[in-house]
């Protein structure tokens, strides 16, 4: 994908100010076939564009008649780009499999957050997403050392737990806008507890039920149990690193059969250097 710019759109077929672009693939897309079953399409699109916005090749991102069984989702995107590539005159891309490298925030403390929601009809959610969140030293107070047990407001971590969602493009939007709702409420009372030594750093463990909810006007809700393990120095308060894990549900409505759905949502996280 290094030669191109991306963009995207999230919309409807039924919207009155459809953008030219997406106009001029649907109407084709949906073009009724004389004497033909209508195929089987899904509700994502990849368009490739010349600079001036004139559609050069676009493809249904899930191939969903016609295809090959023993080619896999990700060489028929490849295969689909690198004929949109060749119509637009650039080089064959390198056959050459980068390393994958985790996000981080350069010379920064933060948060590294893996997210995935287990839902077995739609397996791309499975595949975990990873988060980086930059965090200030402010940000790491509520973590300090207490040779007592203590409660954290779960919303005084807000910062990085904002990121525990789905993975998904179209999992909750403003029906007016477009815009993915994001994620505005995450109260829970969490207890912070000493764990002892091992003579040379000193641990606790933060537990609790987390509560969440977004900018919908629906009152949509979901919660989970998160529970992280806290290093520190003998001598310090301040929190070295943070390990630990999410395990919640998370509804999702199924349109078809007029009914919600809860899926188990996960997550892990790792703090990045301090």
């Amino acid at each position: 994908m290094q030669p191109f710019i991306m963009t995207s759109w999230h919309g409807h077929r039924r919207d009155a100010s459809l953008p030219r672009v997406v106009r001029e693939v649907w109407d084709e897309k949906f073009r009724p076939q004389p004497g033909r079953p209508p195929a089987k399409q899904s509700n994502v699109d990849m368009v490739l564009l010349k600079s001036n916005g004139e559609v050069v090749h676009w493809f249904d991102a899930f191939q969903r008649s016609g295809f090959d069984p023993r080619e896999t989702l990700a060489q028929y995107t490849v295969r689909e780009i690198q004929k949109g590539s060749q119509l637009l005159g650039l080089p064959k891309a390198s056959d050459s499999v980068s390393k994958i490298k985790l996000p981080d925030v350069g010379k920064s403390s933060g948060m590294r957050v893996f997210v995935r929601l287990k839902d077995s009809r739609m397996k791309a959610y499975q595949i975990p997403v990873v988060e980086a969140v930059k965090l200030q030293p402010q940000d790491w107070l509520p973590l300090k050392w207490s040779d007592q047990e203590c409660l954290v407001d779960a919303g005084s971590l807000r910062k990085w737990l904002q990121q525990l969602y789905p993975p998904g493009i179209m999992e909750r939007t403003d029906p007016q806008t477009k815009e993915i709702f994001k994620i505005n409420t995450v109260e829970g009372i969490l207890s912070l507890v000493p764990a002892g030594s091992d003579g040379r750093q000193r641990y606790a463990v933060l537990s609790g039920v987390i509560h969440f909810g977004d900018e919908g006007a629906d009152g949509f809700n979901y919660d989970g149990q998160i529970e992280l393990v806290l290093t520190y120095t003998m001598d310090k308060p301040e929190v070295q690193a943070v390990r630990g894990v999410f395990e919640g549900t998370y509804p999702r409505f199924d349109r078809i059969h007029n009914r919600s759905y809860a899926f188990p949502l996960e997550a892990a996280f790792e703090s990045l250097p301090r």
